[in-house]
């Protein structure tokens, strides 16, 4: 329901690609990461303390990436 509200998203499944391909883009995946070409997208950085409040916030979809909780 959230990805619903999200203004975009994208998502990956190798399910979606045809087998003979998958090492492919496996392999290209691996590349872009290797030379640093993967961003991951933080909305936020919270104690653990507040995971509540992450689970929250997810729950109403007003995240846009991931929420990392520290200790």
């Amino acid at each position: 329901d959230a990805f619903r509200r999200s203004l975009s998203f994208a998502t990956f499944s190798s399910d979606t690609v045809p087998g003979p391909d998958r090492q492919a883009v496996r392999s290209a995946h691996f590349a872009d990461a290797e030379h640093g070409d993967l961003h991951t997208v933080v909305h936020a950085v919270l104690p653990l303390d507040q995971a509540v409040l992450a689970h929250r916030d997810m729950d109403a979809g007003k995240v846009f990436g991931r929420v990392v909780l520290a200790p």
